[in-house]
């Protein structure tokens, strides 16, 4: 037992001891990017909805049934401008413009019986007139010989009376030529009505034929051949093939941003009329390019999101584009310029102010301003220069003087 415990008591006092190794610092493996300071345009991506620009509601403009309708009288169908919707029963609006129409014949030769009988009447005033200008001649000059006694009392009285009696059926020519003079203008107002009246049923006419006003799509269809439609009856609705639009709604952030820019090519200033804009539909596994222009600016602000919504009217759209209202597309528009940033991806922003670049192997914290977010990048400016390398991997012990290596 004691030579055990002196031959344990030896191992311990001989046993080799390890000198500890200095510590050595292990450094981070992050990804960096080279900042590249410059003036950038990013494209906005945003995501809008296809609206008709023009639609309308074709109701029947007259009443009756529906006698013939277009082939492509479904809901979907197409129709080019002028080509017939639906067709009227047209016999009472025909039956009514032929009778007018002779109503005003009838109404002409009553006025031509008229003007002839005042013409008639006017050339027996003539004669008239003449005639009491005769007697009042032979009267006066019965006055004179009745001084001298040549002509008796009784002579001259005669005279007198044919004179006051031809006055007397001159006056009552003179009253019926006046007379004759108003029925003229009564039957003039006569046939006048029965044009109005005529022109009513020739619009009304025209009107059994409900014609497209323009090239579009069929969409509500509520009438067919047999069915009896009043006045205004609702027959279908039509959109506008060549009016199609794009409904996007901009951020605050992205309509101030082009707002303070002013379009592109424009004389006015902080407005987006008119900026080239890029659709695009995809579909089927399928992508159907479009271009636009910015037609317009919605008149309301959303109250809820605060965005505001423009139109964007389509190019070259037609009734052969297969493009329809309510598709999703994908809208791709030129953001504003912006002067001298670094386009950066956003894991290298801490705080909304700080980056780290990387100068030999350890990280400096610089103070930067965020100018825009574009997409998952941010565009900054600050204490970055051309050519920095600004650390992209986001590490929670990540500090001024850290010792990191470029993956």
């Amino acid at each position: 037992m004691l030579a055990a415990l002196a031959g344990a008591v030896y191992l311990l006092r001989t046993k080799p001891v390890v000198e500890p190794l200095d510590k050595v610092e292990q450094p981070w493996l992050v990804a960096a990017t080279k900042v590249g300071l410059g003036d950038i345009q990013p494209r906005l991506r945003l995501y809008g909805e296809i609206v008709a620009g023009r639609e309308v509601e074709l109701r029947a403009l007259v009443a009756g049934e529906v006698v013939a309708v277009a082939e492509t009288f479904v809901d979907g169908g197409s129709l080019r401008q002028g080509d017939m919707i639906v067709a009227i029963d047209d016999f009472d609006y025909r039956a009514k413009f032929d009778e007018l129409t002779a109503q005003i014949g009838e109404a002409t030769a009553r006025l031509e019986e008229i003007k002839a009988r005042r013409n008639s009447d006017a050339a027996a005033l003539r004669r008239d007139q003449e005639m009491v200008i005769l007697l009042q001649r032979d009267v006066k000059r019965m006055n004179a010989l009745s001084g001298r006694g040549t002509v008796s009392e009784k002579k001259l009285d005669t005279a007198r009376m044919e004179l006051t009696k031809q006055q007397k059926t001159t006056e009552m020519r003179q009253s019926g030529l006046r007379a004759e003079t108003a029925h003229i203008k009564q039957q003039e107002a006569v046939i006048n009505r029965l044009h109005v009246g005529l022109r009513r049923a020739e619009r009304n006419l025209q009107r059994v034929r409900l014609t497209a006003p323009f090239d579009g799509f069929l969409a509500d269809v509520e009438a067919q051949v047999g069915k009896r439609l009043s006045a205004n009856d609702r027959v279908a609705r039509l959109i506008d093939a060549g009016r199609l639009e794009a409904r996007v709604t901009l951020s605050d952030g992205q309509y101030g941003r082009l707002v303070s820019e002013g379009a592109p090519n424009s004389s006015q200033n902080g407005t987006l009329v008119g900026r080239a804009i890029e659709i695009t539909w995809q579909v089927g596994g399928h992508q159907f390019p479009y271009k636009g222009r910015l037609d317009r600016i919605g008149a309301r602000i959303d109250s809820a999101s605060g965005g505001v919504q423009v139109y964007i009217r389509l190019e070259g759209v037609d009734l052969s584009k297969p493009l329809r209202p309510g598709a999703f597309v994908t809208i791709t528009m030129a953001d504003r310029t912006f002067r001298g940033v670094a386009q950066l991806p956003e894991s290298a922003l801490y705080d909304s102010n700080t980056v780290y670049v990387i100068e030999g192997e350890r990280l400096k914290k610089r103070q930067v301003e965020l100018i825009a977010r574009i997409g998952n990048d941010v565009l900054l400016r600050g204490e970055i220069r051309n050519g920095d390398q600004v650390v992209t991997t986001r590490f929670a012990e990540i500090g001024p003087g850290q010792k990191v290596e470029i993956r």
